[in-house]
């Protein structure tokens, strides 16, 4: 295993050989497989040759996969996506699911898609799951969701995962209080999981990327994203993160109408041209 880049970094269990970028790049940049969801669709671009395109076409070395991806997948599915990464040099990193979560109400049913979620990533190789749960505002609620991911955490550790928390509409929306959830849950295997979509939409997104970065286990890179004053460049978004000392996975997302591929490749070269002059 690798060395930590810093300690939370330390804990991703990332085989060396999926770990080929240049050691002073202590960001990696990665595909969200989310970007490529039209050539999915509609058929001309193959889930299971994805790892291949991301480091192939985009010089990218890792994806982050979606539990809606996962829809229907065999163990072969698995098995074959993990193989066709490990060849690719481009390793499947994360799981995420974007289901909003109801720790409070459907407390078993959600508890067991965390498993469910687990036991996928660790199928695949990867090193965390994302969840998107929802905090009601009533100190009642929020003690109880976070006793019930605390709970959900044995089985994440059993299998050397980390957890990370997406930001939705509630308390996890405004970064200090999703900080102070995490801190809440405690232990070295709980993070976040911000985007520059939930970061733009608190009106100041640069500064909610730079709170939230020393506590994420990696970042979403939504583009484009936001408008007007709160629109969030890339290079804008990236900076800020390096500024407060930021070192593990963005996920470049794109979210556009345009050709995924191309849209990719006009900020991936800028992306690696600032990190290379870090």
């Amino acid at each position: 295993m690798w060395g930590g880049i810093v300690p939370f970094l330390a804990t991703l269990q990332i085989p060396e050989r999926h770990f080929e970028a240049k050691l002073f790049m202590t960001v990696l940049l990665t595909l969200a497989i989310q970007s490529l969801n039209p050539l999915l669709q509609n058929g001309t671009q193959d889930i299971l040759d994805v790892p291949r395109l991301s480091s192939d076409d985009l010089s990218l070395r890792g994806v982050m996969i979606d539990a809606e991806h996962l829809a229907g997948w065999s163990l072969d599915s698995y098995d074959t996506f993990r193989n066709n990464a490990d060849k690719a040099k481009s390793p499947c990193l994360l799981v995420r699911d974007n289901t909003i979560m109801d720790l409070l109400d459907n407390t078993n049913e959600s508890l067991e898609r965390i498993q469910r979620l687990s036991a996928a990533a660790n199928r695949l190789g990867c090193n965390a799951i994302a969840i998107t749960p929802k905090f009601p505002k009533e100190s009642a609620s929020v003690d109880a969701i976070v006793d019930n991911i605390r709970s959900a955490m044995a089985e994440v550790e059993r299998l050397e995962l980390n957890l990370l928390l997406q930001p939705c509409e509630g308390l996890t929306s405004d970064p200090d209080q999703q900080i102070e959830i995490i801190k809440q849950i405690g232990g070295f295997r709980i993070g976040a999981l911000p985007t520059f979509q939930f970061a733009s939409a608190t009106g100041d997104g640069i500064e909610a990327l730079r709170k939230l970065a020393p506590y994420a286990g990696g970042i979403i890179a939504d583009f484009p994203c936001g408008r007007g004053k709160k629109r969030i460049e890339l290079v804008e978004g990236l900076e800020a993160v390096l500024e407060v000392g930021y070192s593990n996975t963005i996920a470049l997302n794109y979210s556009g109408k345009a050709n995924p591929i191309k849209e990719l490749k006009k900020v991936i070269g800028k992306m690696q041209t600032r990190l290379e002059s870090k």
